[in-house]
């Protein structure tokens, strides 16, 4: 073999192993993995909703059935998301952000339906209080939150699926301990998709 042949014999290797790759790829399967998924993230029920049903007791008052589907909530008021008063610490506490009175060193029981598809995963429960809630979703309770002077997301609890029915009453008891008041919050879950 001649010293010009050598010369060029690393190039026509790089070749040929390029040509039989290409070779391999053409004839291989264009997917042998299941059908990928990808997940979107809903809301249910948005912060500021309206539509809930709410009572403001004092704080000793005993109401133990208030988070039960099956309770008469037909006498309350219907009011609008944040419930608070608009002074305060907190940066939620303005007219801007409490939509509905909630008195300062009471109580607030608060409901409302939330529909949620059969289909849907991670259902999520997340607000702010202040001071402290017990939350509720078809009369289980899921979280007993201490905030303090409302620490944003402090509500943040994902619902256990057997706990889930397709129309489902969200049910929380705020507390307050004084100075101002404030409950937000918001209803997600995740639905999975076929990936295009």
């Amino acid at each position: 073999m001649s010293k010009k042949s050598l010369r060029f014999l690393p190039v026509g290797l790089a070749a040929g192993s390029l040509l039989a790759a290409m070779t391999l790829a053409a004839t291989a399967p264009a997917s042998a993995s299941p059908v990928a998924k990808r997940q979107t993230t809903v809301t249910a029920l948005g912060y500021n909703s309206t539509d809930w049903t709410y009572l403001q007791v004092p704080p000793a008052a005993n109401q133990p059935l208030f988070a039960d589907r099956s309770f008469d909530d037909s006498g309350w008021p219907s009011g609008q998301e944040g419930f608070g008063t608009v002074n305060g610490t907190c940066k939620w506490n303005n007219s801007t952000d409490v939509k509905t009175h909630w008195a300062v060193n009471t109580d607030i029981l608060v409901r409302h339906w939330v529909h949620i598809p059969r289909d849907a995963q991670q259902v999520r429960i997340q607000g702010t209080v202040d001071n402290d809630a017990s939350v509720y979703l078809n009369g289980h309770l899921l979280q007993t939150v201490k905030s303090g002077n409302c620490n944003a997301g402090a509500i943040n609890v994902v619902v256990p699926a057997n706990y889930l029915d397709c129309c489902n009453l969200l049910a929380i008891r705020g507390h307050d301990y004084g100075l101002a008041t404030y409950l937000n919050v918001a209803v997600t879950y995740v639905k999975p998709t076929p990936a295009a």
